[in-house]
């Protein structure tokens, strides 16, 4: 199987409309991209408010007209922590058919990319976490970072935890909000390269909403982000 591009970080810090603006950036190049993420929860919430699921959105990039259930098999209906999520209805999950849809994706496309959800340390169910699903998985890994002050410190014991699993990735700042702080990016970005011991791929900058802007935001990923973009996306 071809390795697929695994999206990880925090929630919040513009993950899907990355994957989506991957996609479209793909088509460009004449590459057919895919997304999936197995793993989602909030059904209820998000149709009260008539907003598409992530699934959804991915589908929306897609060739081939795929459906939702396709990219995103395990959606739960209430918006608490995702295995609590997913228990509530009932929902057994089974590897195997993760892994079937893993294959077909990589069967019809080009390229795949996998949003995990927003923490490694999110329980799956009772035995997996995030982190434990991950070590099983071989491909790019890349961290989104949204560089703000309230969750720094988590974002560093997040990423030690894939230095200690000795798993290679790459950090993008995304300022999925508006920053105005440039002494703190300095900051934020310094001492994630020292603690990482790696340079940054490179920083997004705020672009307005994230889901009505995956062409803008295209355009940024290859102004910032030339170099990894062209490590899975080659023409």
């Amino acid at each position: 199987m071809k390795s697929p591009i695994i999206i990880a970080g925090l929630e919040s810090t513009g993950k899907t409309s990355f994957i989506c603006s991957l996609l479209q950036l793909g088509k460009e190049r004449q590459l057919n991209g895919a997304g999936f993420k197995p793993f989602d929860s909030g059904l209820l919430k998000r149709n009260a408010v008539e907003q598409l699921g992530d699934g959804e959105l991915f589908c929306l990039q897609m060739v081939g007209e795929p459906a939702e259930t396709l990219v995103s098999p395990y959606c739960a209906h209430e918006d608490y922590p995702l295995e609590m999520s997913l228990r509530r209805d009932g929902i057994n999950i089974k590897w195997s058919l993760v892994q079937e849809r893993m294959k077909l994706l990589n069967d019809l496309y080009d390229f795949t990319c996998i949003e995990l959800p927003g923490s490694l340390f999110t329980p799956i169910t009772e035995e997996m976490m995030v982190i434990d699903w991950l070590k099983n998985l071989e491909g790019e890994i890349i961290w989104m970072f949204h560089p703000e002050q309230y969750r720094f410190n988590q974002n560093l014991s997040e990423l030690k935890c894939l230095m200690a699993l000795d798993l290679d990735f790459s950090v993008v700042f995304n300022n999925v909000t508006p920053q105005i702080d440039q002494d703190l990016l300095f900051y934020i970005w310094e001492k994630t390269e020292k603690f990482t011991v790696r340079e940054a791929a490179g920083m997004l900058p705020y672009v307005g909403k994230q889901q009505t802007i995956y062409p803008e935001l295209g355009s940024k990923i290859e102004d910032n982000l030339s170099a990894l973009l062209e490590s899975f996306i080659a023409d």
